[in-house]
């Protein structure tokens, strides 16, 4: 028997887009692509990427990471047919959105002794200090404290590494990675970013905060960052999501050189390698546009 589970507004799909939500710790996709709903798993099964960010074209989504393709109605691999997604069923009730949680993809043990070949990494990132386990097929050599290159669902940021592949095996790890370490971070890069990263991320906030305060949205912005990438800020704050904050936060954006800037509640905010902050109309990247 079906288990209708809603998740967002309808509306709060557009034509053409696509989000990721969350349904029993299990990250989905929801599109809407030539007037129809699509859903699917939600985590791209090479290295773990939110299909939720991806490109949508002829009835398939593009992973945003290294454009592996998937079919929407079947959750079929186009890159790679040995490799699939969940297809969920999906409908419109009452003008929300639901996902019927008996189609959902079964949860795996962690507990096992398979090797994927997938190399391990719990690494601490983010302003806030999250910690996550990142993954990558080819081994990047590294040493407790040393500073890596990562790439979230948010973009490249730096990373610090806790634990290398080895000390994880010994705990018989096998969490499906957040995102993806991708090198080492040179010294001379984490002199430059940070620095200018600080000085941004403080110019970012003073002028956000003027521009809701003028435009009467009661958010205050207490905490940011600019990703290593130089294209992404992340902003977090105080008060309830506002869908008019999005367009004004990226006019400051494009003022500043950036592509985008995210709003993340300040309070129990989505880790970047997770989900969306919870709220009604978030796809998962943030608050944002």
């Amino acid at each position: 028997m079906p288990d209708w589970v809603p998740i967002v507004e309808e509306a709060a799909i557009a034509a053409g887009s696509g989000a990721k939500f969350f349904v029993d710790d299990i990250e989905v996709a929801v599109f809407r692509s030539d007037g129809t709903l699509y859903a699917i798993e939600g985590r791209c099964p090479h290295k773990g990427a939110s299909l939720g960010n991806g490109t949508l074209e002829n009835g398939q989504v593009m992973c945003p990471w290294h454009d592996w393709k998937f079919d929407l109605k079947t959750g079929s691999g186009l890159t790679s047919p040995s490799s699939a997604v969940a297809s969920l069923a999906v409908r419109v009730n009452d003008g929300s959105i639901e996902i019927d949680r008996e189609t959902l993809p079964q949860k795996t043990s962690l507990a096992t002794n398979v090797d994927d070949g997938i190399h391990r990494y719990l690494v601490r990132y983010g302003s806030l200090g999250w910690v996550a386990v990142f993954g990558n097929v080819d081994k990047v050599e590294c040493q407790h404290r040393d500073r890596v290159i990562l790439q979230t669902h948010r973009g490249q940021e730096l990373g610090e590494i806790l634990s290398t592949p080895e000390e994880l095996a010994t705990q018989n790890n096998s969490d499906k990675p957040g995102g993806e370490v991708v090198r080492l971070a040179e010294l001379d890069e984490v002199k430059a970013h940070e620095p200018r990263s600080r000085e941004l991320t403080t110019q970012l906030i003073e002028d956000c905060s003027t521009v809701l305060a003028e435009s009467e949205i009661d958010l205050a912005i207490v905490d940011g960052e600019v990703l290593f990438d130089g294209e992404s800020a992340v902003l977090y704050f105080l008060g309830d999501s506002n869908p008019d904050a999005g367009p004004l936060v990226t006019d400051i954006a494009k003022r500043h050189g950036l592509e985008r800037i995210e709003l993340y509640p300040f309070i129990d905010p989505p880790e970047p390698a997770g989900g969306g902050c919870g709220k009604e109309g978030c796809g998962g990247g943030g608050c944002h546009s």
